[in-house]
């Protein structure tokens, strides 16, 4: 039977993976929850977290909107982008 399966070389997380921080310490789980509610309202897929309560984290965020210019604030705690990797 053939396969349709295609195998080319990437990241492992999608096409396009761009890295979001945060301005000063996310301060609590609430906190971290509203942050990742707003990018998902915003149309992209949270695909990992760095970093932990009381201290600036990193989001790894796909899909939406191209985020590589991404800058908001979610509950007074600003957020922009780092670097976006292609592939």
């Amino acid at each position: 039977m053939a396969s349709n399966a295609i195998t080319k070389a990437g990241n492992g997380l999608g096409s396009i993976t761009t890295i979001l921080d945060s301005d000063a310490v996310v301060a609590d789980q609430a906190a971290l929850d509203a942050i990742s509610a707003a990018l998902q309202t915003a149309g992209h897929t949270v695909v990992g977290i760095d970093g932990a309560l009381a201290a600036v984290m990193h989001f790894a965020v796909q899909g939406g909107p191209d985020a590589s210019g991404y800058a908001a604030e979610v509950m007074g705690q600003a957020l922009s982008a780092v670097c976006t990797f292609n592939n």
